[in-house]
């Protein structure tokens, strides 16, 4: 039985992150529940957005538990071959709208949301938002020093990874 929801966000500015969050289905409600804190980062001011990730890595320790796995790459590949081994298990594929268009083959299946769409159902928004969080802070990493060794390193100093 497919029990997976995999949400893949592409996070962009000088440089591209890709994150994907997997989690079992049966764990979205509480998900929901422990996640009531998460906000969209781009949409805080400016003394908000530093506050909010500052205090991201001991709140997700809260909710890291409910997760089978986060994988973060600025290499689109990795994401496009993990979507593809794990194709047979997922039950809910949601993806953000740019990198759907780079993925032909699941535009059309009925399980495949885009972000867009995803973030708006009430059961999918929270996982939405956990990985564009993920995919944000990671991004903004990346980009002050670009050696995807690093990036790993400290993601999993601050307990993401």
């Amino acid at each position: 039985m497919k029990t997976l929801v995999i949400s893949v966000d592409r996070s962009r500015e000088k440089r591209t992150i890709y994150a994907l969050v997997e989690i079992d289905y049966n764990n979205l409600g509480e998900l929901r529940k422990r996640g009531g804190w998460l906000k969209h980062i781009a949409e805080l001011r400016k003394q908000e957005k530093r506050n909010y990730i500052a205090k991201f890595p001991k709140r997700f320790d809260s909710i890291k538990p409910l997760l089978k796995r986060v994988i973060v790459t600025p290499f689109f590949n990795e994401i496009k071959d993990e979507i593809m081994n794990l194709d047979k298990e997922i039950r809910v594929l949601i993806v953000d709208d740019a990198v759907l268009k780079k993925l032909k083959e699941y535009k059309s299946r009925k399980n495949v949301f885009k972000e867009s769409v995803a973030k708006g159902r009430w059961e999918f928004r929270h996982v939405v938002l956990l990985t564009d969080n993920i995919a944000y802070i990671s991004r903004e990493i990346h980009e002050k020093n670009p050696n995807p060794n690093a990036l790993k390193k400290e993601l999993r100093k601050r307990g993401i990874l």
